[in-house]
């Protein structure tokens, strides 16, 4: 005993810190995955996008500037900038390498704006014209504001205007009024901040859903470790009542021969039902009603022969093996009060005890036309289960157990409740006990 109750100790404390490290690994996977993730595949493909199509108005001025620009530039540049699009396109549908290659083509952009006078080969024909860069200006800051950390998009947009600027004023750049190319950096400005702040709030605001969504997952593992130790305390106190309280009171309360053989009878049949029950039913399996019905029919043979047992509609179908593990566990718990205090132990014939197992089904009855050609399976499922155990036994006033008795609390209460079913004791001094075990299938 002392080892199966240190290797049941070693068992659950396994499960109970496998519990959280799982929980925690799915947490560190969610986090930062889900909005922001999204946010930011569709920022880069709807950049990708704008800058391809937004260069196609670029290829009207580069044709007009055949006749100021030298045509070794002329067909340089714009072929670069065009492959490394591309680029940037395919990158943001395969999402692998989409910053690295909008940054390359930034920092593309600004050198050739940087080095434009010496593409320049007839300064008296530029004058007057547009650099034919100032249509992928847009492009370029579209890329730096996804691509790059807001101070470093911040400072690119400012450093492209001032060279477009100045390159704008000059006699290769078109020898543009200060007038207009100051407001030509103004609209640039304008442009650049908000491409910035419109991703940077889509960020901020994916990240705060984000965080909002974690707090609340950590909210979640905190209830359900809660509801874990919860169990677990519920399964220990079950134990100890079950298996020690119940053999400690029984013998403490037999005082003659046959009463301490009673007792002894008694508290041997339960420990091996119960030390039994664990590897009756697996909770990761589901068990057929005739299976819970026979080994409950089995179990009250062996605690008291004089047991009346009934099963009401069963058939082939299934309901989860923590179910079933529950519901047993509680009815068998059940018929050990009603031996202990209905009665005397088969020595009051007159104290009759019935166990009854009665489902309600969904879908056609088996074994009925509609439910022909599924290989002997019914195709209704369990929609109810009941399991009644009753004696015509001295009774008891419910509203008067102490809160400290852990039978009906937790041996039949909270064992049922755990997995979602309800258990009801109707009893009255003189009248008898009735039991009632019911589990409701959820909906779906």
């Amino acid at each position: 005993m002392p080892a199966d109750r240190a290797a049941s100790e070693s068992s659950a404390a396994d499960t109970t810190a496998a519990a959280p490290v799982e929980l925690e690994s799915t947490l560190s996977r969610l986090r930062g995955a889900l909005s922001r993730s999204t946010v930011e595949r569709i920022l880069t493909r709807a950049a990708a996008v704008f800058g391809l199509l937004l260069s196609l108005q670029a290829i009207p001025v580069v044709t007009a500037s055949t006749s100021y620009i030298n045509p070794v530039w002329l067909n340089i540049e714009p072929l670069v900038l065009l492959v490394v699009l591309l680029l940037v396109v395919l990158a943001a549908v395969l999402q692998r390498g989409v910053r690295v290659m909008m940054t390359v083509f930034s920092l593309l952009y600004f050198v050739a704006f940087a080095v434009w006078p010496l593409c320049i080969s007839n300064l008296s024909a530029a004058a007057g014209t547009q650099p034919w860069l100032w249509s992928l200006i847009a492009v370029a800051m579209a890329y730096v504001a996804v691509a790059l950390p807001v101070p470093w998009a911040g400072a690119y947009i400012v450093a492209v205007t001032a060279v477009y600027v100045f390159i704008h004023l000059q006699p290769s750049g078109g020898s543009a009024e200060l007038k207009g190319g100051l407001l030509d950096a103004v609209y640039v400005l304008l442009i650049g901040a908000f491409m910035l702040m419109l991703t940077t709030t889509l960020r901020r605001a994916a990240d705060r859903v984000d965080a909002a969504q974690y707090t609340a997952m950590q909210q979640y593992a905190r209830a359900a470790r809660n509801h874990a130790a919860e169990v677990e305390r519920t399964k220990i106190d079950a134990l100890v009542h079950d298996s020690v309280l119940t053999t400690l009171l029984t013998a403490a309360r037999a005082d003659t021969g046959d009463e301490r053989a009673a007792a002894v009878t008694l508290s041997a049949a339960a420990l091996e039902i119960l030390q039994d029950a664990p590897g009756s039913f697996d909770p990761d399996s589901d068990v057929t009603l005739v299976e819970f019905a026979t080994r409950l029919a089995d179990a009250a043979r062996v605690l008291s022969p004089r047991v009346a047992f009934a099963g009401e509609n069963l058939a082939s179908l299934r309901i989860p093996g923590v179910v079933a593990d529950a519901l047993f566990s509680a009815a068998v718990q059940a018929l050990i009060n009603s031996l202990q205090h209905a009665g005397d132990l088969d020595g009051a014939p007159d104290v009759m005890r019935t166990v009854t197992v009665h489902s309600e089904l969904s879908g056609p009855p088996p074994g009925t036309a509609e439910d022909a050609g599924h290989e002997g399976r019914a195709s209704g499922a369990v929609t109810e289960l009941t399991v009644q155990v009753s004696d015509t036994g001295v009774g008891f006033d419910v509203s008067s157990v102490p809160t400290e008795r852990l039978g009906l609390r937790v041996s039949i209460r909270e064992r049922v409740e755990s997995v979602g079913g309800q258990a009801v004791i109707h009893s009255m001094p003189g009248g008898g006990t009735s039991v009632i075990i019911a589990w409701k299938a959820a909906s779906s």
